[in-house]
């Protein structure tokens, strides 16, 4: 058994989604041999632990991987034309915040994006490449179903961690995950590691600046690390987002659940060894939800805290004790940013016990 240490610590989202990123990764090359948590001290830090296998093979499965979304047929390579005339322009259509797509001026649109993504989603099948295929999922859609106000909202059916800024219209694949798959592609194992662990902090893409936005909303401004960053992207896939037709999507872990941009993330930690299998349970469950509405519905004021809402929470808390979590983050997230074009910026947590 192995056990490696990440870079940060419990106060960090960066780290966290890192954490699950690269258990999902080593898992889908050796289930069963991968239980995550966090160390016992007082400010604990993210574990992944491993049988057979240690840092330098985990490291390899992730200059495979961004190798392989790297290539031109990649689903990360996928783009497709939207639009006519002057409003032409392309997107990924697997980044779920792309501008309205007018039907009634672009009768094809919808038709064209959605082929483009079956398409794609049909080789992942083929291929039995679960892990793009959770991260697909992770990541939402864009919703052709949504309006606000007669307004077309397809930004409703995206994940709230999916945090980038569309800047010039920018989107999440072309514009980030592509540009970090390429650029990751050339790293070393040896690079690849010493990032992962915290050893060195090597923000390629975001030249090292001070108001670099390469952790991509998982932390403020500020350099992140092209592997640990690559990771903790990849652990969107341990959020599924719940598709709604009446009211926005649902992501795990965000509060308000209703809101478009949330005021909070919370996450869990957890006191024993757990499967990413448990860890994605934990984090789909009635229990969770619960909890993070107890953790941060009262505080707010948002929610009434009597007798019945009370029993509710504990009896939450008592099946997410049962399963290894004994507490959780808050992480509270500063909308940046102008109105055209908000910015998500998840703040630094504060433990909160169960």
């Amino acid at each position: 058994m192995s056990t490696i240490t990440l870079a940060g610590d419990y106060r960090s989202a960066l780290t966290h989604f890192a954490l699950y990123g690269l258990a999902m990764l080593t898992e889908a090359h050796h289930p069963g041999a991968v239980t995550l948590g966090w160390s016992d001290e007082a400010t604990p830090k993210a574990q992944l632990n491993l049988e057979g296998i240690g840092l330098e093979t985990v490291a390899e499965y992730v200059a495979q991987y961004s190798t392989q979304l790297a290539s031109a047929d990649s689903w990360v390579a996928v783009n497709n034309e939207y639009g006519s005339g002057k409003r032409k322009a392309i997107f990924s259509p697997f980044s779920p915040r792309i501008r309205g797509i007018d039907p009634q001026v672009n009768p094809d649109d919808w038709n064209n994006h959605q082929k483009a993504r079956f398409d794609a989603l049909d080789r992942l099948n083929l291929d039995s490449d679960l892990l793009s295929l959770r991260w697909i999922a992770g990541l939402g859609e864009a919703a052709y179903w949504r309006f606000s106000n007669k307004e077309r909202r397809p930004d409703h059916g995206a994940s709230r961690w999916e945090m980038k800024t569309r800047n010039k219209g920018e989107e999440f694949v072309q514009h980030r995950l592509r540009p970090l798959c390429k650029e990751l592609s050339k790293w070393s194992v040896e690079d690849i590691s010493s990032g992962v662990i915290g050893a060195t902090l090597r923000d390629t893409v975001g030249k090292n600046s001070a108001d670099s936005r390469t952790s991509t909303g998982f932390t403020p401004p500020g350099p992140a690390d092209v592997a640990l960053t690559f990771a903790a992207l990849l652990g969107v896939a341990c959020f599924p987002v719940v598709l709604k037709v009446d009211q926005l999507s649902i992501t795990p872990g965000a509060w308000p659940s209703d809101k478009l941009h949330p005021d909070n993330m919370v996450l869990p930690i957890t006191t024993q060894k757990i499967t990413p299998a448990r860890l994605r349970a934990i984090l789909r469950s009635r229990s969770f939800a619960e909890a993070v509405e107890s953790v941060c519905g009262v505080e707010a004021g948002a929610r009434e805290s009597n007798a019945i809402s009370i029993l509710g929470s504990v009896r939450s808390a008592e099946w997410l004790k049962d399963r290894g979590v004994k507490a959780v983050v808050r992480f509270p997230i500063l909308l940046a940013g102008s109105s055209s074009a908000p910015e998500r910026q998840v703040q630094y947590g504060t433990v909160v016990p169960l």
